[in-house]
């Protein structure tokens, strides 16, 4: 049913939790893994008039954090039994997440749903729940 899974990690509590269920699913139905960690070059923040203000950031420093976060997920992963693999895509998580379903044919995905302050979730919606209202494959998301 599920032979190809999609775990977007971000380092929190809820995103491990998320890894742990995708490798019970996993195991049940024989399928891959891949564990992405998105990363944006910049940060947002709201103006005023509500408009985001982009902030850049060190893209150096965000490939050796993206580095090291999917190196642990990997060591989770130790002994898991079907084909597993990991990278970091940089963009828009919810937008990056969305396009690698499609272009690369997941059956499910499962994330952690991680939180944002009331105003930022007011204005931009939680990436899990952005995935979830637009993934055309079931999404369990994972609190």
């Amino acid at each position: 049913m599920f032979s190809k899974i999609l775990v977007p990690i971000d380092g929190s509590d809820m995103a491990w939790r998320a890894l742990e269920d995708a490798v019970v699913l996993g195991e049940k139905f024989s399928s891959s893994i891949t564990i992405i960690h998105v990363v944006q070059p910049y940060n947002t923040i709201p103006s005023i008039d509500g408009s985001p203000i982009f902030i850049p950031r060190d893209v150096e420093e965000i490939q050796r954090s993206g580095d090291v976060l999917l190196k642990h997920a990997a060591e989770k992963m130790v002994g898991y039994p079907y084909p597993l693999d990991t990278h970091i895509e940089y963009g828009y998580p919810a937008e990056r997440i969305l396009h690698l379903i499609k272009e690369q044919g997941f059956d499910a995905v499962v994330i952690g749903y991680q939180g944002l302050s009331a105003f930022a979730e007011f204005l931009l919606g939680s990436v899990a729940m952005n995935v979830a209202q637009h993934s055309p494959v079931p999404v369990l998301i994972v609190k």
